[in-house]
Protein backbone atom coordinates (compact mmCIF):
# COMPACT_ATOMS: atom_id res chain seq x y z
CA UNK A 1 0.00 0.00 0.00
CA UNK A 2 2.80 2.28 1.11
CA UNK A 3 4.37 1.84 -2.39
CA UNK A 4 1.16 2.11 -4.42
CA UNK A 5 1.18 5.38 -2.27
CA UNK A 6 4.70 6.21 -3.45
CA UNK A 7 3.72 5.85 -7.03
CA UNK A 8 0.91 7.86 -6.99
CA UNK A 9 2.76 10.66 -5.18
CA UNK A 10 5.84 10.40 -7.80
CA UNK A 11 3.58 10.54 -10.73
CA UNK A 12 1.49 14.02 -9.71
CA UNK A 13 5.07 15.28 -8.90
CA UNK A 14 6.59 14.67 -12.68
CA UNK A 15 3.46 15.66 -13.74
CA UNK A 16 3.16 19.19 -12.13
CA UNK A 17 6.60 19.78 -13.09
CA UNK A 18 5.94 18.71 -17.11
CA UNK A 19 2.59 20.29 -17.24
CA UNK A 20 2.46 23.13 -15.10
CA UNK A 21 1.91 25.51 -17.76
CA UNK A 22 0.14 23.06 -19.85
CA UNK A 23 -2.80 22.04 -17.58
CA UNK A 24 -5.43 24.54 -17.12
CA UNK A 25 -6.90 24.45 -13.32
CA UNK A 26 -10.61 23.25 -13.01
CA UNK A 27 -13.14 25.44 -11.02
CA UNK A 28 -16.07 23.56 -9.43
CA UNK A 29 -18.28 24.23 -12.06
CA UNK A 30 -16.06 23.18 -14.63
CA UNK A 31 -15.89 19.54 -12.68
CA UNK A 32 -19.89 19.62 -12.89
CA UNK A 33 -20.17 20.77 -16.74
CA UNK A 34 -17.83 18.11 -17.68
CA UNK A 35 -19.62 15.45 -15.33
CA UNK A 36 -22.81 16.62 -16.99
CA UNK A 37 -21.31 16.24 -20.56
CA UNK A 38 -19.68 13.05 -20.22
CA UNK A 39 -21.09 11.10 -17.55
CA UNK A 40 -21.68 7.61 -18.76
CA UNK A 41 -24.61 7.12 -16.62
CA UNK A 42 -26.06 10.48 -17.58
CA UNK A 43 -26.11 9.65 -21.34
CA UNK A 44 -27.60 6.28 -20.99
CA UNK A 45 -30.07 8.08 -19.23
CA UNK A 46 -30.31 10.17 -22.04
CA UNK A 47 -30.55 7.23 -23.85
CA UNK A 48 -33.39 6.02 -22.40
CA UNK A 49 -35.13 9.49 -22.89
CA UNK A 50 -34.51 9.07 -26.95
CA UNK A 51 -36.45 5.70 -26.77
CA UNK A 52 -39.24 7.38 -24.79
CA UNK A 53 -39.19 10.38 -27.02
CA UNK A 54 -39.78 7.82 -30.04
CA UNK A 55 -42.39 5.92 -28.46
CA UNK A 56 -44.54 9.44 -27.57
CA UNK A 57 -44.03 10.12 -31.58
CA UNK A 58 -44.93 6.81 -32.84
CA UNK A 59 -48.45 6.64 -30.74
CA UNK A 60 -48.88 10.10 -32.42
CA UNK A 61 -48.49 8.22 -36.03
CA UNK A 62 -50.86 5.46 -34.91
CA UNK A 63 -53.78 7.63 -35.42
CA UNK A 64 -52.91 8.04 -38.87
CA UNK A 65 -54.46 5.18 -41.26
CA UNK A 66 -52.25 2.69 -42.96
CA UNK A 67 -50.97 2.15 -46.92
CA UNK A 68 -49.89 -0.89 -48.56
CA UNK A 69 -49.09 -2.13 -52.09
CA UNK A 70 -49.24 -5.83 -52.83
CA UNK A 71 -48.51 -7.48 -56.11
CA UNK A 72 -48.23 -11.18 -56.69
CA UNK A 73 -47.38 -12.87 -60.01
CA UNK A 74 -48.63 -16.53 -60.17
CA UNK A 75 -46.97 -19.62 -63.12
CA UNK A 76 -49.92 -22.35 -62.91
CA UNK A 77 -49.27 -25.64 -64.97
CA UNK A 78 -51.86 -27.31 -66.12
CA UNK A 79 -52.71 -30.96 -66.19
CA UNK A 80 -56.45 -31.52 -67.23
CA UNK A 81 -58.39 -29.96 -70.07
CA UNK A 82 -59.41 -26.27 -68.62
CA UNK A 83 -62.68 -24.39 -70.47
CA UNK A 84 -61.80 -20.39 -71.10
CA UNK A 85 -64.84 -18.55 -72.62
CA UNK A 86 -66.16 -21.86 -73.93
CA UNK A 87 -62.70 -23.23 -75.70
CA UNK A 88 -60.52 -25.79 -74.21
CA UNK A 89 -57.03 -25.47 -73.66
CA UNK A 90 -54.34 -27.71 -71.76
CA UNK A 91 -51.19 -25.74 -70.92
CA UNK A 92 -49.28 -22.94 -68.81
CA UNK A 93 -51.34 -20.17 -67.39
CA UNK A 94 -50.00 -16.64 -65.64
CA UNK A 95 -51.78 -14.19 -63.56
CA UNK A 96 -50.62 -11.30 -62.18
CA UNK A 97 -52.67 -9.19 -59.20
CA UNK A 98 -51.68 -5.64 -57.52
CA UNK A 99 -54.10 -3.97 -55.21
CA UNK A 100 -53.31 -0.52 -52.99
CA UNK A 101 -55.11 -0.73 -49.63
CA UNK A 102 -55.41 1.24 -46.74
CA UNK A 103 -56.84 0.86 -43.03
CA UNK A 104 -57.94 3.20 -40.26
CA UNK A 105 -58.94 3.36 -36.96
CA UNK A 106 -63.00 5.32 -36.44
CA UNK A 107 -62.70 4.34 -32.87
CA UNK A 108 -61.10 1.74 -30.36
CA UNK A 109 -62.55 3.02 -27.03
CA UNK A 110 -59.83 5.97 -26.80
CA UNK A 111 -56.97 3.33 -26.24
CA UNK A 112 -54.50 4.97 -28.74
CA UNK A 113 -55.50 8.74 -27.27
CA UNK A 114 -54.48 7.39 -24.11
CA UNK A 115 -51.22 6.25 -25.21
CA UNK A 116 -50.44 9.24 -26.50
CA UNK A 117 -50.89 10.80 -23.20
CA UNK A 118 -49.21 7.74 -21.42
CA UNK A 119 -46.36 7.78 -23.53
CA UNK A 120 -46.04 11.91 -22.89
CA UNK A 121 -45.74 11.57 -19.06
CA UNK A 122 -43.22 8.63 -19.52
CA UNK A 123 -41.21 10.86 -21.69
CA UNK A 124 -41.40 14.09 -19.21
CA UNK A 125 -40.18 11.73 -16.25
CA UNK A 126 -37.47 10.29 -18.30
CA UNK A 127 -36.43 14.26 -18.54
CA UNK A 128 -36.56 14.50 -14.75
CA UNK A 129 -34.65 11.37 -14.10
CA UNK A 130 -31.57 13.28 -16.03
CA UNK A 131 -31.85 16.16 -14.00
CA UNK A 132 -32.16 13.80 -10.87
CA UNK A 133 -28.92 12.08 -12.18
CA UNK A 134 -27.59 15.24 -12.65
CA UNK A 135 -27.86 16.23 -9.13
CA UNK A 136 -26.53 13.21 -7.63
CA UNK A 137 -23.16 14.20 -9.65
CA UNK A 138 -22.99 17.19 -8.79
CA UNK A 139 -23.21 16.74 -4.97
CA UNK A 140 -20.40 13.80 -5.41
CA UNK A 141 -18.08 16.06 -7.37
CA UNK A 142 -19.16 19.29 -4.66
CA UNK A 143 -18.12 17.03 -1.81
CA UNK A 144 -15.22 15.57 -3.13
CA UNK A 145 -13.95 19.12 -4.51
CA UNK A 146 -14.62 20.55 -0.99
CA UNK A 147 -12.36 17.16 0.51
CA UNK A 148 -9.09 18.63 -1.81
CA UNK A 149 -9.92 21.88 -0.32
CA UNK A 150 -9.88 20.58 2.96
CA UNK A 151 -6.98 18.17 2.60
CA UNK A 152 -4.83 21.46 0.97
CA UNK A 153 -5.53 23.69 3.81
CA UNK A 154 -4.62 21.02 6.23
CA UNK A 155 -1.47 20.34 4.49
CA UNK A 156 -0.78 24.07 4.97
CA UNK A 157 -1.61 23.43 8.82
CA UNK A 158 1.14 20.94 9.05
CA UNK A 159 3.75 22.32 7.03
CA UNK A 160 3.57 25.71 9.53
CA UNK A 161 3.50 23.58 12.07
CA UNK A 162 6.45 21.16 10.99
CA UNK A 163 8.35 25.01 10.27
CA UNK A 164 7.71 26.02 13.55
CA UNK A 165 9.08 22.87 14.94
CA UNK A 166 12.33 23.12 12.95
CA UNK A 167 12.67 27.06 14.20
CA UNK A 168 12.17 25.38 18.13
CA UNK A 169 14.87 22.33 17.10
CA UNK A 170 17.46 25.47 16.74
CA UNK A 171 16.27 27.54 19.45
CA UNK A 172 16.95 24.23 21.73
CA UNK A 173 20.00 23.68 19.90
CA UNK A 174 21.46 27.08 21.37
CA UNK A 175 20.18 26.18 24.38
CA UNK A 176 21.46 23.07 24.88
CA UNK A 177 24.88 24.29 23.33
CA UNK A 178 24.97 27.10 26.10
CA UNK A 179 23.92 25.39 28.94
CA UNK A 180 20.60 25.93 29.61
CA UNK A 181 18.92 22.65 28.62
CA UNK A 182 19.68 19.06 28.91
CA UNK A 183 20.50 17.17 25.84
CA UNK A 184 17.24 15.20 26.26
CA UNK A 185 15.09 18.20 25.63
CA UNK A 186 16.90 18.76 22.44
CA UNK A 187 16.17 14.76 21.06
CA UNK A 188 12.68 15.32 22.27
CA UNK A 189 12.21 18.62 20.16
CA UNK A 190 13.93 16.75 17.31
CA UNK A 191 11.61 13.19 17.38
CA UNK A 192 8.35 16.07 17.49
CA UNK A 193 10.20 17.56 14.17
CA UNK A 194 10.43 14.44 12.77
CA UNK A 195 6.95 13.36 13.45
CA UNK A 196 5.60 16.43 11.97
CA UNK A 197 7.56 15.75 8.99
CA UNK A 198 6.13 12.79 8.92
CA UNK A 199 2.97 14.41 9.07
CA UNK A 200 3.29 16.81 6.18
CA UNK A 201 4.63 13.57 4.05
CA UNK A 202 1.46 11.62 4.58
CA UNK A 203 -1.20 14.99 3.88
CA UNK A 204 0.06 15.58 0.61
CA UNK A 205 -0.30 11.75 -0.22
CA UNK A 206 -3.73 12.80 0.96
CA UNK A 207 -4.20 15.93 -1.06
CA UNK A 208 -2.99 13.61 -3.82
CA UNK A 209 -5.50 10.61 -3.55
CA UNK A 210 -8.53 13.31 -2.96
CA UNK A 211 -7.15 14.68 -6.63
CA UNK A 212 -7.19 11.38 -8.08
CA UNK A 213 -10.22 10.36 -6.44
CA UNK A 214 -12.27 13.41 -8.18
CA UNK A 215 -10.20 13.31 -11.54
CA UNK A 216 -11.72 9.27 -11.55
CA UNK A 217 -15.09 10.78 -11.16
CA UNK A 218 -14.63 12.73 -13.82
CA UNK A 219 -13.84 10.06 -15.80
CA UNK A 220 -10.57 11.58 -17.23
CA UNK A 221 -8.18 9.93 -19.43
CA UNK A 222 -4.67 11.51 -18.09
CA UNK A 223 -5.50 12.07 -14.51
CA UNK A 224 -1.72 12.58 -13.47
CA UNK A 225 -2.25 16.79 -14.89
CA UNK A 226 -5.10 17.40 -12.64
CA UNK A 227 -5.27 20.12 -10.91
CA UNK A 228 -8.26 22.19 -9.66
CA UNK A 229 -8.67 26.03 -8.48
CA UNK A 230 -8.92 26.99 -5.16
CA UNK A 231 -11.52 29.45 -4.83
CA UNK A 232 -11.59 32.18 -1.98
CA UNK A 233 -13.52 30.76 0.77
CA UNK A 234 -16.29 32.95 2.02
CA UNK A 235 -16.82 34.33 5.58
CA UNK A 236 -18.78 32.47 7.98
CA UNK A 237 -21.32 33.73 8.53
CA UNK A 238 -23.98 33.07 11.30
CA UNK A 239 -26.64 30.51 10.61
CA UNK A 240 -29.82 31.81 9.41
CA UNK A 241 -31.36 28.55 7.39
CA UNK A 242 -35.06 28.68 7.52
CA UNK A 243 -37.15 26.20 9.10
CA UNK A 244 -36.43 22.65 7.89
CA UNK A 245 -39.95 22.33 7.01
CA UNK A 246 -39.84 25.34 5.14
CA UNK A 247 -37.00 23.96 3.37
CA UNK A 248 -39.02 20.82 2.55
CA UNK A 249 -41.77 22.17 1.53
CA UNK A 250 -39.74 23.96 -1.21
CA UNK A 251 -37.80 21.16 -1.99
CA UNK A 252 -40.38 19.21 -2.90
CA UNK A 253 -41.62 21.93 -5.69
CA UNK A 254 -38.25 21.72 -7.08
CA UNK A 255 -36.51 18.57 -6.76
CA UNK A 256 -37.19 16.44 -10.20
CA UNK A 257 -36.86 12.47 -8.26
CA UNK A 258 -40.06 13.98 -6.46
CA UNK A 259 -41.72 15.20 -10.45
CA UNK A 260 -40.52 12.26 -11.72
CA UNK A 261 -42.44 10.17 -9.38
CA UNK A 262 -45.60 12.77 -10.04
CA UNK A 263 -44.98 12.33 -13.48
CA UNK A 264 -44.96 8.28 -13.50
CA UNK A 265 -48.36 8.46 -11.22
CA UNK A 266 -49.87 10.06 -13.98
CA UNK A 267 -48.90 8.42 -16.73
CA UNK A 268 -50.13 4.45 -14.81
CA UNK A 269 -53.46 6.52 -14.62
CA UNK A 270 -53.68 6.85 -18.46
CA UNK A 271 -51.98 3.03 -19.25
CA UNK A 272 -55.07 2.00 -16.80
CA UNK A 273 -57.55 4.35 -19.29
CA UNK A 274 -55.69 2.62 -22.13
CA UNK A 275 -56.27 -0.68 -21.12
CA UNK A 276 -59.88 -0.22 -20.47
CA UNK A 277 -60.29 0.78 -24.15
CA UNK A 278 -59.98 -2.84 -24.51
CA UNK A 279 -63.74 -3.86 -23.09
CA UNK A 280 -64.79 -1.21 -25.79
CA UNK A 281 -65.89 -2.47 -29.69
CA UNK A 282 -63.40 -1.23 -32.44
CA UNK A 283 -64.50 0.38 -35.46
CA UNK A 284 -62.40 0.46 -38.37
CA UNK A 285 -62.79 2.12 -41.76
CA UNK A 286 -60.52 0.06 -45.02
CA UNK A 287 -60.91 0.47 -48.83
CA UNK A 288 -58.69 -0.73 -51.71
CA UNK A 289 -58.29 -0.29 -55.67
CA UNK A 290 -56.87 -3.45 -57.69
CA UNK A 291 -56.61 -4.90 -60.86
CA UNK A 292 -55.29 -8.18 -62.57
CA UNK A 293 -54.19 -10.07 -65.52
CA UNK A 294 -54.52 -13.45 -66.90
CA UNK A 295 -52.39 -14.99 -69.71
CA UNK A 296 -52.78 -18.97 -71.43
CA UNK A 297 -50.06 -20.74 -73.10
CA UNK A 298 -51.05 -20.59 -76.38
CA UNK A 299 -54.02 -19.08 -76.21
CA UNK A 300 -55.12 -16.05 -78.03
CA UNK A 301 -55.02 -13.10 -74.76
CA UNK A 302 -55.91 -9.61 -74.34
CA UNK A 303 -52.25 -7.45 -73.86
CA UNK A 304 -51.60 -6.59 -70.24
CA UNK A 305 -52.50 -2.75 -70.59
CA UNK A 306 -56.02 -3.67 -71.70
CA UNK A 307 -56.15 -6.27 -69.02
CA UNK A 308 -54.77 -4.19 -65.83
CA UNK A 309 -57.24 -1.12 -67.64
CA UNK A 310 -60.37 -3.46 -67.84
CA UNK A 311 -60.30 -5.43 -64.60
CA UNK A 312 -60.03 -2.00 -62.39
CA UNK A 313 -61.67 -2.61 -59.04
CA UNK A 314 -62.44 -0.91 -55.45
CA UNK A 315 -63.87 -1.26 -52.62
CA UNK A 316 -64.77 0.40 -49.33
CA UNK A 317 -66.05 -0.66 -46.09
CA UNK A 318 -66.40 -0.97 -42.05
CA UNK A 319 -66.06 -3.04 -39.39
CA UNK A 320 -67.17 -3.28 -36.31
CA UNK A 321 -65.60 -5.46 -34.14
CA UNK A 322 -67.76 -6.61 -30.41
CA UNK A 323 -64.96 -8.05 -27.83
CA UNK A 324 -67.80 -10.57 -26.16
CA UNK A 325 -65.25 -13.47 -24.59
CA UNK A 326 -61.16 -13.24 -24.62
CA UNK A 327 -60.67 -15.53 -21.32
CA UNK A 328 -60.93 -12.53 -19.08
CA UNK A 329 -57.28 -11.46 -20.47
CA UNK A 330 -58.47 -7.80 -20.63
CA UNK A 331 -59.91 -7.64 -17.49
CA UNK A 332 -56.79 -9.29 -15.85
CA UNK A 333 -54.38 -6.37 -17.72
CA UNK A 334 -56.34 -4.10 -16.60
CA UNK A 335 -56.15 -5.42 -12.94
CA UNK A 336 -52.24 -5.72 -13.11
CA UNK A 337 -52.23 -1.79 -14.46
CA UNK A 338 -54.35 -1.16 -11.54
CA UNK A 339 -51.51 -2.74 -9.05
CA UNK A 340 -48.71 -0.60 -11.39
CA UNK A 341 -50.73 2.84 -10.56
CA UNK A 342 -50.52 1.72 -6.90
CA UNK A 343 -47.51 1.07 -6.61
CA UNK A 344 -46.36 3.99 -8.61
CA UNK A 345 -48.13 6.19 -6.00
CA UNK A 346 -46.21 3.91 -3.01
CA UNK A 347 -42.73 5.08 -5.17
CA UNK A 348 -44.14 8.75 -4.91
CA UNK A 349 -44.81 8.48 -1.24
CA UNK A 350 -41.42 7.46 -0.60
CA UNK A 351 -39.74 9.51 -2.39
CA UNK A 352 -41.50 12.42 -0.52
CA UNK A 353 -40.34 10.75 3.05
CA UNK A 354 -36.52 10.05 1.33
CA UNK A 355 -37.06 13.53 0.81
CA UNK A 356 -38.04 15.08 3.85
CA UNK A 357 -35.66 12.44 5.76
CA UNK A 358 -32.58 14.24 3.85
CA UNK A 359 -33.60 17.51 4.15
CA UNK A 360 -34.02 17.25 8.14
CA UNK A 361 -30.30 15.39 8.25
CA UNK A 362 -29.30 17.81 5.95
CA UNK A 363 -29.81 20.88 8.15
CA UNK A 364 -29.01 19.05 11.15
CA UNK A 365 -25.70 18.53 9.73
CA UNK A 366 -25.32 22.20 8.77
CA UNK A 367 -26.23 23.26 12.30
CA UNK A 368 -23.95 21.09 14.23
CA UNK A 369 -21.01 21.79 11.85
CA UNK A 370 -21.70 25.34 12.51
CA UNK A 371 -21.85 24.96 16.52
CA UNK A 372 -18.75 22.64 15.95
CA UNK A 373 -16.86 25.68 14.24
CA UNK A 374 -18.00 28.79 16.81
CA UNK A 375 -16.32 25.64 19.33
CA UNK A 376 -13.71 25.45 17.66
CA UNK A 377 -12.97 28.77 17.26
CA UNK A 378 -12.90 29.56 21.02
CA UNK A 379 -10.28 26.45 21.71
CA UNK A 380 -8.14 27.67 19.28
CA UNK A 381 -7.56 30.51 20.99
CA UNK A 382 -7.60 29.26 24.25
CA UNK A 383 -4.56 26.70 22.87
CA UNK A 384 -2.76 29.41 21.44
CA UNK A 385 -2.37 31.58 24.34
CA UNK A 386 -1.32 28.62 25.96
CA UNK A 387 1.26 26.92 24.08
CA UNK A 388 2.49 30.56 23.60
CA UNK A 389 2.99 30.57 27.29
CA UNK A 390 4.42 27.49 27.65
CA UNK A 391 7.16 28.11 24.73
CA UNK A 392 8.30 31.02 26.31
CA UNK A 393 8.39 29.01 29.82
CA UNK A 394 10.79 26.20 27.46
CA UNK A 395 12.95 28.77 25.98
CA UNK A 396 13.95 29.82 30.00
CA UNK A 397 14.15 26.19 31.02
CA UNK A 398 10.90 26.22 33.53
CA UNK A 399 9.25 23.45 31.98
CA UNK A 400 10.60 20.14 30.15
CA UNK A 401 10.44 19.05 26.61
CA UNK A 402 7.85 16.99 27.03
CA UNK A 403 5.02 19.43 28.78
CA UNK A 404 6.41 21.63 26.09
CA UNK A 405 5.24 18.82 22.93
CA UNK A 406 2.05 18.86 24.67
CA UNK A 407 1.12 22.28 24.60
CA UNK A 408 2.06 22.04 21.25
CA UNK A 409 0.09 19.00 20.13
CA UNK A 410 -3.23 20.36 21.50
CA UNK A 411 -2.34 23.61 19.57
CA UNK A 412 -2.12 21.96 16.64
CA UNK A 413 -5.52 19.59 17.28
CA UNK A 414 -7.20 22.44 17.83
CA UNK A 415 -6.23 23.99 14.68
CA UNK A 416 -6.90 21.28 12.61
CA UNK A 417 -10.21 20.49 14.38
CA UNK A 418 -11.44 24.27 13.73
CA UNK A 419 -10.01 23.84 9.98
CA UNK A 420 -12.32 20.92 9.88
CA UNK A 421 -15.32 22.43 11.56
CA UNK A 422 -14.92 25.16 8.64
CA UNK A 423 -14.98 22.99 5.62
CA UNK A 424 -17.67 20.71 7.11
CA UNK A 425 -19.75 23.86 7.75
CA UNK A 426 -19.43 25.09 3.88
CA UNK A 427 -20.05 21.91 2.41
CA UNK A 428 -23.16 21.43 4.86
CA UNK A 429 -24.91 24.93 4.71
CA UNK A 430 -24.25 24.12 0.23
CA UNK A 431 -26.17 21.23 0.43
CA UNK A 432 -28.76 22.91 2.35
CA UNK A 433 -28.88 25.69 -0.09
CA UNK A 434 -29.29 22.90 -2.94
CA UNK A 435 -32.46 21.24 -1.32
CA UNK A 436 -33.56 25.23 -0.86
CA UNK A 437 -32.82 25.70 -5.10
CA UNK A 438 -29.94 27.82 -4.79
CA UNK A 439 -27.05 26.95 -6.68
CA UNK A 440 -24.34 25.23 -5.66
CA UNK A 441 -21.15 27.42 -5.59
CA UNK A 442 -17.59 28.50 -4.92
Amino acid sequence: MKKITYIIGLLFTISSVTNAQSSEAWTLQKCITHAHENNIDIKRQKLNKELNENEFKQSKFDLLPDLNFNSNAELKSASNNSQVGGASYDGNTKSINSSLSSRVSLFEGFAKQNAIKKNRYALLSSEQDIKTMENEIMLQITKKFMQILYDEALLGVTKEQYEVSKLQVERTQKSVDAGKLALGNLLEIKSQSAREALNVTQQENNVLLAKLDLAQLLDLDDVTAFEISSPEMPDLTKFMAENPDAIYLNALSIMPQVESRNLLVTKNEFQLKETKGGLYPTLNAYAGYGTSAFFIADFKNEDFSTQYSDNLSSYIGLTLNVPLFNRFQTRTRIKNVKIGLDDARFQLQSEKLKLRKEVQQAYADATASYKQYLASEEAVKSYEESFAYTQKRFDLGMVTSVDYNIAKTDYTKAQLDLLQAKYEYILRSKILDFYNGKPIQL
